[in-house]
């Protein structure tokens, strides 16, 4: 297995030259996911993809993260952090974070009050989150309803070993 370098922090997102940032370089779009985690990142949070999907309900931290910076020029980094598995592995995985000059910045143009608005439209989104598993059950049930071929079993099912 071999280890990586952690000695130095990666910035696979980060883009060269950015300049942050004036309230312009913010998502208009305050429900999104886009602006939950850029609010999670100006509030000093750093996230790994496991964060991600807990908090701000999306499996694509990274794409996130690379939008953040090729949209809206945000220099977000991205550093190597080991994490222990419940199968008894260590694994790799990024932890996403703003640099904390760069939060300072935008908070004095004034992204904390984007943040505190990007607060409240998640908190409404997330109001019609029993409605939307209603939904995905009533789908979930048409496609399992569709026949497959009788000898088809899922992987830990039956006698498959």
């Amino acid at each position: 297995m071999k280890t990586p370098d952690t000695t130095n922090a990666v910035s696979s997102a980060t883009r060269q030259g950015a300049q942050i940032i004036a309230p312009d370089g913010l998502p208009a779009k305050l429900n999104t996911v886009t602006a939950e985690v850029l609010a999670r990142l100006l509030n000093y949070e750093r996230l790994t993809s496991l964060d991600a999907v807990d908090e701000a309900s999306t499996t694509r931290l990274s794409a996130v993260t690379f939008y953040l910076a090729e949209k809206y020029g945000w220099p977000v980094q991205a550093q190597d952090k080991a994490a222990g598995c419940r199968d008894g592995r260590v694994a790799w995985v990024a932890e996403y974070f703003l640099e904390p000059e760069i939060v300072a910045r935008a908070m004095a143009a004034g992204a904390g009050n984007w943040c505190t608005k990007v607060r409240a439209a998640r908190r409404a989104r997330r109001s019609k989150a029993a409605e939307a598993k209603r939904i995905a059950d009533r789908f979930n049930a048409a496609l399992k309803s569709r026949r497959h071929h009788p000898g088809q079993q899922g992987l830990f099912e039956g006698d498959a070993a």
